[in-house]
């Protein structure tokens, strides 16, 4: 109760939801509805606010109508849990098909997905097209997002993540561009990817201030209202991120973020993706205490 006490109270400081991708320690990755009302349950009691879940959850389900005639009742459950201990959901696809017609099928369902248990957003990675010049890639991946939004006229917003590799699609400027030109898309900051792109790029408070003024810029000042960012840590080399590496061995600094969030009166979402899952995120409570007092 203690620990579910100060997380809430530091996320009123913050003014921003902080949450766990995929799992607990318990349960690292969830892949039954059993599971995800287990971790729902954890989430609730050490009070954090948000769930990003794992495509994982949903790989049973082979089409949309599959997806209304056997799953519809399971995403309810979960959905009217989460709204019960007020967790904010999203859903995650890092990995999506090259193929045209399997891409088609798995970005219907997990829209829908989306949809139905009125997740905040579907995440994605922009890297659908690899085979592709980056000029004709970024053509197809807004052309492809603007299409599928129009036929599932889903609620759920697409979220666009940026990512590690250098020579894959989905850079801080790859991103701004995607959801600029897309309908029912925001971006998603993943600061590590960015930080591994860049080679160790995020040095200072400043380098956080960059990106975030750079977003602003583009996006428009309303972005800062709501956003979402993923803190995690990787190892990286010359072509970008190499591994996930626990955040307590990276050399990306959390503080500066912070510090960033509230001088700027960010609101939104701060997720976590740590191999430890919440027990990571509890060894930085009182770190993060400390820096929005």
């Amino acid at each position: 109760m203690l620990i579910r006490k100060k997380s809430l109270k530091i996320q009123e400081r913050l003014g921003m939801r902080i949450g766990i991708a995929y799992g607990t320690s318990k349960i690292p990755v969830v892949r039954s509805v059993r599971e995800a009302l287990e971790v729902l349950r954890e989430i609730y009691n050490s009070g954090f606010k948000a769930f990003l879940l794992p495509k994982d959850l949903f790989s049973r389900v082979a089409s949309p109508s599959d997806l209304y005639k056997e799953y519809y009742g399971d995403l309810l459950n979960i959905k009217n849990i989460a709204k019960k201990y007020n967790i904010e959901l999203a859903l995650y696809n890092s990995s999506l098909p090259e193929d045209n017609i399997k891409l088609d099928s798995e970005l219907k369902i997990f829209s829908s997905v989306a949809s139905v248990m009125d997740c905040r957003a579907f995440i994605i990675c922009p890297t659908f097209y690899p085979r592709m010049s980056h000029e004709q890639a970024t053509k197809l991946v807004i052309y492809k997002i603007n299409e599928i939004m129009s036929a599932t006229r889903t609620q759920a917003r697409f979220g666009i993540e940026t990512t590690g590799k250098v020579n894959e699609l989905g850079s801080l400027e790859d991103v701004i561009e995607i959801s600029t030109r897309t309908t029912g898309t925001e971006p998603v900051l993943n600061w590590a990817h960015i930080h591994a792109r860049g080679a160790g790029i995020l040095r200072t408070e400043q380098d956080f201030r960059n990106i975030l003024d750079k977003v602003r810029a583009s996006v428009g000042q309303n972005w800062l209202s709501n956003a979402y960012f993923i803190f995690s840590a990787s190892s990286y080399g010359p072509s970008g991120e190499i591994k996930q590496i626990p955040l307590s061995e990276s050399d990306l600094n959390l503080s500066y973020l912070i510090k960033q969030i509230m001088s700027l009166g960010i609101k939104g979402t701060l997720m976590f993706d740590d191999p430890g899952r919440e027990k990571a995120i509890l060894n930085i409570l009182t770190e993060l205490g400390d820096m929005v007092r």
